[in-house]
């Protein structure tokens, strides 16, 4: 009698194989999750030009499109020249605007930057003082306060070793060299993909389909998709912003006449990026750096900032960003907490729209697992 495998029989089979090399995999991922983590990180800093140029492309893709319908659509330029020339004039207007930025922006920053830093015994001192009176006042003991003016010490000993160092990062010349030469290769991929996406994604779909069954290259393809929609959303959306939420604060800071107003917005601007924790990030160094000049100021800021965090998450951010992930709350604070561990401030950022598309195919997997089971849970 001919031995014959049933359906139920590779079912089990399956499971069971699944039940075996599951809890191996991740034994060996865990024991060698330094390993692995060190091989991921160098991968990331290899790549690091041609994930930043998809960035690029990302943030162009717009911009770069709708200069190509709307000024070369009805001229007599080919196809090619009308591509050609549109991402030219997009790159034209964001070097143009960056150099504008970095004209006016950039030296008041650091003019702030460098007021603040020598005049760091003096805040000290006011600081000081000003704790020493305010201890008289209330009967608490100078030994406390002595603790804290040693700290402050501290801090005043770590900035002038800062200061002093700062002239002789010019010497690093291989950092500074490697890093110049990652920043072209990201604008020059950027330009690329921008210039040949249809050709890049028909070679993306040429694999998938040549590789996987027709069932899955679909499923793929609509999840490459999704790919494409939340990090474009998510990445242009963030900057748009932490722009915006920068510019409030420098402008709201200037009002209230708080002292070093450009350092002050680009630092809440820039940490504005990173979810959930980014607000705090920004805030508590800025307030530490108020307290030192001003405590009157720190607390006057310290209210404004939560006004702004609070007018952020209830009123921008859900007209720049809307519901674009579908996650709850629990789970971006879970996906800013793991990337930030594994892969540091990167890792926070990227971490959310990376989870998303998990959490997303997970949850259309179950779906229909769950569909095929006659299952409404």
């Amino acid at each position: 009698m001919r031995f014959q495998i049933t359906e139920e029989m590779k079912k089990r089979i399956f499971v069971n194989s699944c039940s075996l090399i599951i809890p191996l995999l991740l034994f060996m991922f865990f024991n060698q999750f330094e390993q692995i983590k060190d091989f991921v990180n160098t991968i990331l800093v290899i790549c690091f030009p041609f994930v930043f140029g998809v960035a690029i492309a990302f943030l162009l893709y717009n911009p770069q499109n709708w200069l190509e319908k709307k000024l070369f659509e009805n001229s007599k330029f080919s196809a090619s020249k009308k591509r050609l020339l549109s991402t030219l004039l997009t790159f034209l207007i964001v070097l143009v605007i960056l150099a504008l930025l970095c004209a006016t922006i950039i030296p008041s920053i650091i003019d702030s930057i460098l007021t603040f830093a020598q005049n760091i015994s003096d805040y000290t001192e006011n600081f000081t003082h000003y704790a020493y009176t305010i201890a008289n006042s209330l009967n608490i003991s100078t030994q406390d306060i002595q603790l804290w003016t040693e700290n402050l010490r501290i801090v005043e000993t770590l900035t002038d070793t800062v200061t002093s160092t700062l002239p002789k990062l010019a010497t690093y010349s291989y950092g500074f060299v490697r890093g110049i030469i990652n920043f072209i290769l990201a604008v020059v991929s950027g330009f690329y993909i921008l210039l040949d996406r249809e050709k890049l994604i028909r070679v993306i779909k040429k694999l998938n389909y040549s590789i996987f069954n027709l069932d899955t290259a679909k499923g793929l393809n609509f999840w490459i998709i999704d790919v494409k929609t939340v990090f474009e959303q998510y990445i242009v959306g963030n900057i748009i912003d932490s722009t915006i939420i920068g510019i409030t604060c420098y402008i709201g800071t200037l009002i209230l006449q708080i002292p070093y107003a450009p350092m002050i917005g680009l630092i809440v601007g820039v940490t504005n990026l990173i979810p959930v924790f980014g607000p705090f990030l920004g805030a508590i160094p800025v307030i530490v750096i108020l307290l030192l000049i001003n405590p009157i100021s720190a607390l006057i800021f310290a209210i404004f900032i939560l006004i702004l965090q609070q007018i952020d998450g209830n009123v921008i951010k859900p007209i720049v960003l809307g519901d674009k992930l579908g996650m709850s709350g629990f789970w971006i604070l879970f996906s800013v907490t793991i990337g930030g561990g594994l892969f540091g401030v990167l890792g926070m950022f990227l971490g959310v729209p990376v989870f998303a598309l998990f959490y997303s195919a997970l949850r259309e997997y179950s779906n229909l697992r769950l569909k095929s089971k006659h299952l409404e849970i």
